[in-house]
């Protein structure tokens, strides 16, 4: 692993999350050194045979995977991601062929990303790509864990108060927004967050996606299959585009270059409201007198990120 930028992804492995893991993989100087499951879009179980489908295209069976949190913090499981990834969360795209499960580890995701930020201190960059239960767990078993990471990016939260499964809170914070909320308070890595309305703002017109998925090669042709279902929800929502989310994350994660407009803040999440839950809170005129924990993206490089996508379905 000299001389290679190593990562750990945490994910509900969704359709989105498979562009983001891909992404991650076509960069030969990332060393993805781990890859933690989490329930959002599915439940956990099934979100690790989708990580697993999706390291089989990518022909990186020999990444550890480690099977992680199926509840939320309270236990109060939130309505999940069905509607726009399908049953499976892959787009409820059948695969009949067999699973190579040889690196599929009996190590609980919390204890394998405590374990790693010891191995690897100050090396490591984590990316979140679901709800963060497993990260406060962590946080919670020690809570000097953060300190250890050399950095984390999340996409995740809101920062104009637009919300994507209630009026006010983007999935993945509102799937659990105690774990998103500690997260934010004693994380004390250098966070970096995507939040819903970036990615909505630097979705891909129908007709740039339909250049970018009629590549021929096993990687695009796995991901148009997938992604049908969420086009077609789009499509039924009065939006003919592709909103890439999770993969805008890694793209920032992987070249920090693709971000045009970032800002220094203080953010916290609701945890109580009654149309709020879960939203994150951006504290942008210093009112509550706290220091700034996040580098929240407002814009990102758009032909960059292209760039990136089409990387991504390289063989």
């Amino acid at each position: 692993m000299a001389n290679k930028r190593l990562m750990i992804i945490d994910t509900d492995a969704g359709v989105d999350d498979a562009n983001a893991i891909l992404m991650a993989l076509s960069y030969p100087d990332v060393e993805v050194v781990g890859i933690t499951t989490v329930s959002g879009n599915i439940l956990v179980k099934q979100v690790t045979v989708n990580v697993l489908r999706v390291l089989k295209v990518a022909n990186r069976t020999d990444i550890p995977v480690y099977y992680g949190c199926e509840e939320p913090l309270l236990g109060v499981r939130k309505s999940n991601g069905i509607h726009y990834h399908g049953t499976d969360g892959l787009g409820d795209v059948p695969d009949s062929s067999t699973l190579d499960k040889m690196n599929l580890k009996d190590e609980h995701a919390v204890q394998a990303l405590l374990r790693m930020s010891r191995q690897f201190e100050g090396e490591l960059t984590l990316v979140c790509l679901g709800p963060l239960t497993n990260i406060a767990v962590a946080l919670r078993i020690d809570p000097c864990f953060g300190t250890r990471l050399k950095n984390c990016f999340i996409m995740g939260g809101n920062h104009q108060g637009r919300g994507n499964v209630t009026v006010s809170a983007e999935f993945n914070f509102n799937y659990d927004p105690e774990a998103a909320f500690i997260v934010l308070s004693q994380l004390q890595a250098p966070t970096t967050i995507v939040t819903w309305e970036l990615s909505t703002s630097h979705s891909l017109p129908k007709v740039v996606y339909n250049k970018l998925r009629s590549e021929k090669t096993k990687k695009a042709e796995f991901l148009k299959r997938i992604e049908v279902h969420s086009l077609e929800f789009n499509k039924q929502n009065d939006d003919d585009t592709f909103n890439p989310c999770d993969a805008i994350a890694m793209a920032a994660a992987l070249d920090h270059s693709i971000i045009i407009m970032a800002t220094r803040v203080y953010a916290t999440v609701e945890v109580k409201g009654q149309y709020t839950s879960g939203q994150m809170i951006v504290d942008w005129s210093g009112q509550l007198k706290k220091e700034h924990n996040i580098t929240l993206i407002t814009s990102i490089d758009d032909s960059k990120l292209l760039q990136m996508m089409y990387k991504t379905e390289e063989e």
